[in-house]
C-alpha cells in the first residue's frame, strides 16, 4: 500500500500461543528488536492459558493479550486477532507463528515491498531454518492445482540467492504473512473451516481472485522451527 506522506503505516502483529510458551516468549523477544518504529502486537492464548497481560507486556510493552477459552485453530485464532487489529486502526496485519523469530529489519523490508503497488495485498518473507540459517525453510508455496497439492518452495535448500529475484507468486506461507487492510477486508481473512494448514494457500488464492498481488520480500528474513505446535499433523480439511 503506497504511503505518499512518508509516515510509516501502523502494523499489528498477530501471534497465537497454543502450549508453546517458550517459543512465544522467544518470538516476542525477537519482535522487541525490530527496527520498524510503528507496530503493535496481539498475543492470543488459543485454547490454553499460559500467558497473562502482565507477562506479555513485560516481554513487549506494545503487545496486547487476548484469551480464547476454545482452541479456534490457526485460522479462527488469526481471524480473532485480525478483527482486533483492524478495529484498532492497523493498516497491515502480520500473521506470525509463535515459533518464528523475525530478524530486526524483516518488518521494515516487508512494509517497503507492500508500499510499491496498491495492488499488493499479501507479502511473505524469506523463511530460513532456526537450526541452520543458511538453509531455507521456504520462500513461497508452490501450488499444484491439478493434483490438489502444495509444496514449500525452496524447502531444505541451501540459500545461495537462487530465489532473490522472485516477486509475484501464487501463495506464501502463513508462518509470516503480511496482509494489507484492503486485502483483509476484501477476503474476510482466513476460512476458519480449515482449522490449521491450507488456510494460507486458500487466502492467497482468494486474494488473487479479488485482484490483489501476492509477492515475496526476499530481503526480509524470518527464522522458523517447523511445526512445533502441531508436530506436522494435517488439517481435517486437508486435501
Amino acid at each position: 500500500m503506497p504511503n505518499p506522506t512518508g509516515t510509516e503505516p501502523p502494523v499489528a502483529v498477530v501471534i497465537l500461543n497454543w502450549h508453546g510458551l517458550a517459543d512465544t516468549e522467544q518470538c516476542l523477544r525477537a519482535l522487541a528488536r525490530l527496527s520498524y518504529p510503528r507496530f503493535s502486537a496481539i498475543v492470543i492464548d488459543n485454547g490454553c492459558q499460559e500467558l497473562s497481560p502482565a507477562a506479555v507486556a513485560a516481554l513487549l510493552p506494545q503487545a496486547r493479550y487476548l484469551h480464547s477459552p476454545a482452541n479456534l485453530g490457526f485460522a479462527g485464532g488469526a481471524n480473532l486477532g485480525m478483527r482486533q487489529a483492524l478495529a484498532a486502526g492497523a493498516e497491515l496485519v502480520w500473521f506470525l507463528n509463535s515459533d518464528a523469530r523475525a530478524e530486526p529489519e524483516s518488518l521494515r523490508e516487508m512494509v517497503a515491498v507492500a508500499a510499491r503497488d496498491r495492488r499488493i495485498g499479501i507479502v511473505g518473507p524469506k523463511i530460513v531454518q532456526v537450526e541452520d540459517p543458511h538453509r531455507l525453510d521456504s520462500v513461497a508455496l508452490h501450488l499444484d492445482l491439478r493434483r490438489g497439492r502444495l509444496y514449500l518452495l525452496g524447502h531444505d535448500e541451501e540459500d545461495s540467492g537462487q530465489y532473490d529475484g522472485l516477486a509475484d507468486t501464487a501463495a506464501v506461507t502463513g508462518c509470516a504473512m503480511l496482509v494489507t487492510r484492503a486485502a483483509c477486508e476484501r477476503t474476510g481473512g482466513f476460512d476458519d473451516s480449515y482449522f490449521a494448514y491450507l488456510e494460507d494457500a486458500d487466502l492467497c488464492l482468494r486474494a488473487v481472485a479479488a485482484g490483489f498481488r501476492v509477492v515475496v520480500a526476499p530481503r526480509a528474513r524470518v527464522h522458523h522451527h517447523r511445526a512445533t505446535a502441531t508436530k506436522g499433523r494435517q488439517s481435517l480439511a486437508s486435501l
